[in-house]
């Protein structure tokens, strides 16, 4: 039996974080692009439907966006990185 691949789970995983605790896309957008995010709304939000793929760097960065807006709201298990390593403080 095939594993899935991560690069095609990190998406919805990151998208399944987002709807846990109400991100919208504008607003991860927003955090997205503050911080470096090279890609537009609109891609973004393809990206998290499985409708594109993004490079590493931008997964990441979209990972990343999502981990700290989610941070802020909880501090339950939030959005993968495509190396596959756990967020900081999770084992």
């Amino acid at each position: 039996m095939d594993k899935p691949d991560p690069d095609q789970q990190q998406f919805a995983l990151t998208f399944d974080a987002m709807k846990r605790v109400n991100i919208s896309v504008g607003d991860l957008w927003l955090h997205y692009f503050s911080m470096g995010g090279g890609v537009d709304e609109y891609e973004v939000n393809a990206y998290l439907h499985g409708l594109i793929d993004l490079p590493d760097y931008e997964r990441d960065c979209v990972a990343q966006a999502v981990n700290e807006l989610y941070d802020d709201l909880c501090r339950q298990r939030g959005a993968p990185y495509s190396s596959g390593r756990a967020r900081r403080g999770e084992s």
